[in-house]
């Protein structure tokens, strides 16, 4: 008998167990207009997930976060929830309405359509309540920070907390923070409190705040240590040549290389040539981008399949060169050997294509075929690509 009352215990305990871990987020389905009309009747917030369907970021949280308890409770008990796909019906409108540009974006409104908060991406459970939690208190949210900030002076730990909200709201910061410097006082702005700011929240070359930082990076290198402003100044001047490439101001990159070379890092060599192939590949002149890819492979022999398998694609797609076309050879048989995935073997087989290798490139196809029937992915480009391949001579 005392067998069968440990095993009744343990059954019990089991389908507890069982029932604590099935609830998730009511998400009404009902219209943008009733679902205002729910959150006054109900005097709530609404809560929004705004997802696309081929974002995997979202997936993860309707999967892992949203079925989670303890948020399912939360989001239930203080939100009208909805989900909406924001490329489709009424999703395309909101989107517009509230300028959703990242995916996911969580937004929480008042219940007359005022948006209160918002956060961009995916997030655990517990970090997933406390941007409930900061939506619902009227100091810390979004729209109650944004208001404060723009209200008058704000002292260095209020200003890099908004900072940090537009981050995770995926907003531009970049006229905030200047904002923000316009208020200090000079003899202030290398004080410990806005060193932190602009080592966190300054990364734009082309804005005033750096330039006056860059001015006086001797008085900061005395002040804190020369490793970190160098630091700083690398990671501002790498990212200001994809800057300077875009807004296609060529002088500013060629003077940022010059910065970058006269810090003295050992990665300087390397993030200018990056920036160099991006800048070939903006411009489409291929046979810069070529040169360029070859000199940096050979210097830096990059194991990461991803990018042995981009650089070959696009010599595949942009250069004719056969020589050239060896080394993407190469280069997408090393993604294979590193991640045999459908598009290594896909982009290895395109390669041996032009190459015309007609045995190697069926026989890369068919293996990219396989793994694509194997994992269900669609390989409607590579039978296409054997067509080809097949009227080689």
């Amino acid at each position: 008998m005392k067998k069968y009352i440990h095993l009744f215990i343990l059954f019990v305990f089991a389908a507890n167990i069982s029932t604590a871990q099935n609830r998730s987020i009511n998400f009404n389905q009902s219209s943008f207009k009733d679902l205002l009309a729910t959150a006054k009747k109900e005097n709530k917030m609404i809560f929004i997930d705004c997802f696309t369907t081929w974002c995997g970021p979202c997936k993860y949280m309707s999967k892992n976060i949203f079925t989670n308890d303890s948020v399912a409770d939360f989001y239930n008990q203080n939100f009208i929830n909805a989900k909406i796909d924001m490329e489709k019906g009424e999703g395309i409108d909101i989107a517009k309405k509230f300028k959703v540009q990242n995916y996911p974006t969580m937004l929480y409104l008042k219940s007359d359509g005022t948006e209160l908060h918002r956060v961009c991406g995916s997030s655990e459970a517990k970090e997933f309540i406390q941007q409930g939690k900061i939506a619902l208190d009227p100091d810390k949210r979004l729209a109650a920070s944004t208001e404060k900030f723009n209200g008058g002076k704000v002292n260095a730990d209020k200003a890099s907390q908004y900072f940090s909200l537009l981050d995770e709201a995926c907003l531009s910061k970049k006229d905030a923070v200047t904002d923000y410097f316009n208020t200090v006082d000079p003899k202030e702005f290398s004080n410990k409190e806005n060193w932190a700011i602009i080592e966190k929240h300054v990364n734009d070359y082309y804005t005033e705040t750096f330039q006056m930082f860059e001015a006086e990076k001797e008085k900061f290198s005395a002040l804190y240590t020369p490793e970190a402003i160098n630091a700083k100044l690398l990671k501002i001047y790498s990212a200001g040549l994809y800057t300077a490439v875009d807004i296609k101001d060529m002088s500013g990159y060629e003077t940022m290389k010059g910065k970058l070379t006269a810090t003295k890092s050992k990665e300087a060599d390397k993030i200018i040539l990056e920036a160099d192939i991006y800048k070939a590949e903006k411009q489409n002149d291929w046979n810069a981008y070529a040169q360029t890819v070859i000199d940096y492979m050979s210097k830096y022999s990059p194991e990461e399949a991803n990018e042995l398998n981009n650089y070959a694609w696009t010599f595949y797609e942009k250069v004719d060169d056969v020589l050239m076309l060896n080394k993407a050879e190469g280069w997408a048989k090393t993604a294979c050997e590193l991640d045999n995935t459908y598009a290594n073997n896909d982009t290895y087989a395109a390669v041996l294509y032009k190459l015309g290798k007609k045995k190697e490139a069926t026989l890369a196809a068919n293996k990219a075929i396989a793994i694509a029937k194997e994992n269900q992915e669609d390989f409607e480009e590579t039978e296409a690509l054997l067509v080809k391949i097949a009227a080689l001579q």
